[in-house]
């Protein structure tokens, strides 16, 4: 199979991050404006109910999937094999989850009145299952899900100005988010049969591949718990001002997490692909280059959140919401923890087969995490909830960073985190000379926006950051690509 570029997912798989981000932006005014105040809190109320039971069919078998897929991936015989097993102990653990939430809805009373809501959106349950795009991960596909990724959601967009006008709009908006889904999970199980052919089996190995299958599983729900905590022991100690407040600081928080962390996700087939050839240096150098990409992206978006905390609130809230500004700067330094943690614990141990290692220190951050909050923030509020989230997080970094030197050493990277904090001085001047100049919320901050990321890369290049000018090159590469075929069609 031939290899594709790891850089060139990167970009894919980022810009179909970034959309993922934008397309909710766009429609969530809309919504919240047409279904209303109640209508939204029934759809996120049955949206979260369903939440957890897509986690319960989906165990840890993705990640577990695309870690041995990976590799045995140029082997079509055994890894069919593989595929027809994994996707049947995903069937299995599916039909599980459906039993277990028809019972909840049964057994539950206030599920009662959201059970068409909860029933419309259970099929997303089956449909990820069928999806199956822990496949396109084993074989490095980004491109065609990023593409179908984008397909989607300009047809949900369509869909959703078409048919929902009205607050009786409420299951139009629900089918409208499923088909989007449901779509997307259809074409992948129609062409994945490209790579293998997809099929049930009751030749399971259950008990070769059930072990480390529950211990991702484990530390999923054990991060979903301690992240969801945080506000859970706010509301509790406080009022729901100050989880108001930290609601604001989480969101932003959120989507920036998941932005940069899909450069990450893209590196972990090729690093268990590479492990598996036992191809140590190969695999050392790629990690380099993975974790200095990271660092030349995360150092400056820490810096300009930090830069424009007040004016990032300002515009996706209101003044009211004022206040979130400390909490979002602390956030915001917790980003380069988590991020690194996510590098060290997900990209490596795990493809290192080291999973029990990361769901130990996942606990132990879940508990610091969730001690710290009950005894400080009756006194610091929101801004307990952000610095116990840095605490968390930087020790799973350290912890899982620790353990990766064991099995794989790679340089030290004070080097390019210099010339990155370095490139951010002009990011912090522009800042502070435009606030000064502009008086328009909007403008300033888009001028400072776009004046940093120009003054960073100019910097990048001079102070020689070959990770920057590395993709320089490949952007170069491309436009000349481009440019010699529509010189050879004229012809």
């Amino acid at each position: 199979m031939k290899q594709k570029s790891l850089k060139m997912n990167m970009i894919l798989n980022g810009i179909r991050g970034l959309l993922g981000v934008l397309f909710p932006l766009i429609t969530f005014p809309y919504v919240s404006k047409v279904l209303g105040v109640e209508n939204i809190g029934k759809y996120n109320f049955a949206n979260s109910i369903v939440s957890y039971f897509i986690l319960l069919a989906g165990l840890g078998i993705s990640t577990y999937a695309i870690r041995e897929g990976s590799r045995i991936r140029e082997s079509k015989e055994e890894l069919t094999q593989f595929i027809k097993k994994i996707f049947t102990i995903n069937m299995i653990s599916t039909v599980v989850s459906y039993v277990l939430l028809f019972i909840c809805i049964i057994l539950i009373p206030n599920f009662n009145s959201y059970s068409i809501l909860i029933w419309i959106l259970s099929t997303q349950i089956v449909f990820k299952t069928i999806g199956v795009e822990w496949i396109y991960s084993i074989y490095e596909d980004y491109k065609y899900i990023t593409i179908r990724s984008i397909l989607f959601q300009i047809l949900s967009i369509v869909l959703l100005f078409l048919f929902v006008h009205t607050e009786s709009d409420l299951y139009h908006y629900t089918l409208i988010t499923v088909i989007s889904s449901v779509g997307s999970n259809i074409l992948n199980f129609i062409h994945s049969r490209k790579y293998n052919k997809i099929s049930l089996t009751t030749h399971l190995d259950f008990k070769k591949h059930i072990n480390s299958i529950l211990i991702l599983f484990a530390t999923t729900v054990t991060i979903t718990i301690y992240v969801n905590s945080d506000i859970t022991i706010l509301g509790l100690l406080t009022n729901d001002y100050h989880v108001g407040l930290y609601s604001v600081s989480t969101k932003i928080y959120t989507i920036l997490k998941s932005l940069l962390s899909s450069i990450i996700l893209v590196s972990i087939p090729r690093f268990s692909f590479l492990l598996s050839k036992d191809q140590k240096d190969e695999f050392k150098n790629t990690a380099e280059d993975v974790y200095k990409t990271l660092l030349t992206l995360v150092i400056p978006c820490v810096v300009g959140i930090i830069m424009l905390s007040k004016e990032i609130i300002l515009i996706i809230s209101d003044v009211t919401y004022i206040e979130a500004a400390s909490s979002l700067i602390l956030l915001s330094i917790a980003i380069f923890f988590c991020l690194g943690a996510y590098f060290w614990g997900q990209a490596m141990l795990v493809p290192l087969k080291q999973e029990k290692k990361v769901l130990k220190i996942t606990i132990v951050s879940a508990v610091v995490n969730i001690v710290f909050n009950l005894l400080f923030i009756p006194i610091w509020k929101e801004n307990t909830a952000a610095f116990t989230t840095i605490i968390a997080e930087a020790i799973a970094f350290l912890y899982c960073k620790h353990e990766t030197n064991k099995h794989v050493k790679l340089e030290n990277f004070w080097k390019i985190s210099i010339k990155c904090i370095l490139g951010c001085i002009p990011i912090i001047i522009m800042s502070f000379i435009i606030k000064k100049l502009i008086s328009s919320l909007i403008l300033s901050t888009t001028l400072i926006v776009i004046s940093s990321i120009i003054c960073y890369i100019i910097m990048e290049i001079l102070l020689k950051n070959e990770i920057v000018l590395h993709y320089l090159k490949l952007i170069q590469d491309k436009l000349k690509m481009i440019t010699k075929k529509r010189k050879s069609t004229n012809l």
